[in-house]
């Protein structure tokens, strides 16, 4: 049994190790510690905890509040400069005015971030439940983060499910909403909304989302209904 566990052990300690070197070679490029190391002089943040979620584009790590935030979590969404595929996602970010797309792939990141940080503000005067967005310095956003007073990360709706099957209302309501107010998720899904222990939900996630000006804002719209419709048919 010792030695069992032992190999069990050596496994998980490899995997971290490996997460690790994949976080420093993809996460922390110069720039972005630079960045950090700024953020923590200025009493934004204590320190850097832990990831708690990752993509293609960003990870989002738990983080200490520093003097400014003291006794309080927040959430630092970091997008990768380096290895980040912005591949087809000129049509999230066409024709929308307060965003200039134009410039080389750093400077395109540099616009997403700042698009998310954009529609979390948009949406958070208009009423609906978003991280309420703190700071954005180039690729790195700082907000809150939504989880429980011990510091753990809300789940997902995918992860934790619905708190009742008829909650798919509140969610066509809220895309409704959203879109009277001329705004679209564009990716909306069972996994970019966080279930908090209070019984209320927050949408994440919204840096593909659109204006009313976008030519895809309709498709997109209805696709949003379609994915929360199709997960809230399980239940």
């Amino acid at each position: 049994m010792a030695t069992v566990w032992k190999k069990k052990r050596a496994s998980k300690e490899i995997k971290v190790f490996n997460e690790r070197s994949k976080i420093e070679s993809h996460v922390f490029d110069r720039q972005t510690l630079i960045i950090l190391s700024k953020l923590q002089s200025q009493g934004v943040i204590e320190s850097l905890d832990y990831p708690i979620k990752s993509g293609k584009e960003a990870y989002v790590f738990r983080a200490t509040g520093g003097k400014l935030y003291p006794r309080k979590y927040l959430a630092v969404k970091i997008y990768m400069l380096e290895t980040t595929d912005f591949t087809n996602r000129d049509e999230y970010i066409q024709n929308d005015p307060r965003f200039n797309v134009k410039g080389n792939k750093r400077k395109m990141i540099y616009e997403w971030a700042k698009k998310e940080y954009a529609n979390l503000m948009f949406l958070e005067r208009n009423g609906i439940k978003v991280p309420h967005p703190h700071i954005i310095k180039k690729n790195v956003l700082v907000m809150d983060f939504i989880g429980d007073d011990e510091g753990n990360a809300a789940p997902t709706l995918k992860e934790h499910g619905p708190y009742s099957a008829k909650d798919v209302e509140y969610f066509i309501k809220t895309i409704k909403k959203m879109y009277k107010q001329g705004f679209v998720h564009a990716d909306l899904s069972e996994y970019n909304v966080l279930c908090a222990g209070n019984k209320e939900y927050y949408i994440i996630d919204l840096s593909q989302g659109v204006l009313k000006n976008n030519i895809m804002f309709e498709k997109w719209y209805e696709r949003d209904l379609y994915n929360i419709k199709k997960f809230f048919s399980k239940f």
